[in-house]
């Protein structure tokens, strides 16, 4: 349960973060810069989660390994939808 909010979370901030950034492709307009503090509350709750359900040091290596993926793979995405 908490594995899945804890993907969840990470999903929902860097969403709000690459929205919120002015480089994105997806919206006309960037989210609002509260929507961006938004996102990386999101990600510090999923940092602490990971560290508190997995044992030791792992839960927090793992946490930031899935934001890294979460964090490369949404612009990378965005860039091939967006193609013509």
């Amino acid at each position: 349960m908490y594995s899945f909010l804890m993907v969840l979370l990470i999903g929902i901030g860097t969403l709000l973060l690459y929205l919120s950034n002015r480089h994105q492709r997806l919206l006309e307009k960037p989210l609002a810069k509260p929507m961006q503090r938004m996102g990386y509350a999101a990600v510090a709750i999923a940092i602490v989660l990971g560290a508190f359900y997995f044992i030791g040091s792992a839960g927090f290596f793992i946490t930031l390994m899935m934001l890294m993926t979460a964090l490369f793979s949404l612009p990378l995405l965005m860039l091939f939808l967006n193609r013509k």
